[in-house]
């Protein structure tokens, strides 16, 4: 450990006891274990593209990465769309990243989603779509993290009241714009 008890990445460890159960279902306590809670909220990669937001329609295929912060114990990610928890059908198997500091591991989850945005499973979609990642650390309630990104749909209305406008610029090339 570093001076004054923060560990070498910054973050401070703290001890605790720790329960845990054996095979035969009874539990024991362990002094001193190390516990070292996320930071930083959990990051949703995917949606955008340099910064942008990408653009979704209906019938559009989503594939989004929720990554945790390091911790030990590990974070568990859960996906959520518009307060729901998602189907295990979307979801790819977590990978978990491990490095060592200051004696012990700290570990990192990525997990992602992928789904159609499709009315018929995901209900009345009224314009947007709410994607929201929870990394959580079962035992330790106090250390749970979140973030939020919004998918914006077009309604079939606001499709149909746009005009689409070409023309060729000075360079020979045809430009599109998309009026409403």
């Amino acid at each position: 450990m570093g001076g004054g008890g923060w560990g070498t990445d910054g973050r401070i460890p703290s001890r605790c006891q720790s329960i845990a159960s054996t095979n035969d279902g009874s539990f024991f306590i362990s002094p001193f274990h190390r516990t070292v809670y996320p930071q930083f909220d959990p990051i949703i990669n995917g949606l955008q593209h340099n910064g942008v937001q990408h653009n979704y329609a209906l019938g559009d295929f989503v594939v989004a990465n929720c990554s945790s912060d390091m911790s030990s114990p590990p974070a568990r990610l859960y996906w959520y769309i518009n307060d729901r928890n998602v189907p295990s059908d979307y979801l790819q198997p977590q990978h978990e990243s491990t490095v060592e500091n200051d004696g012990f591991q700290l570990r990192q989850r990525t997990l992602e989603i992928r789904f159609y945005i499709d009315e018929k499973r995901l209900g009345k979609l009224k314009g947007k779509l709410v994607l929201k990642c929870l990394a959580r650390i079962d035992a330790i309630p106090q250390a749970t993290r979140e973030s939020t990104q919004i998918i914006y749909i077009p309604t079939t209305d606001e499709l149909r009241n746009q005009k689409l406008i070409n023309w060729r610029g000075s360079d020979g090339k045809w430009n599109w714009r998309v009026c409403e």
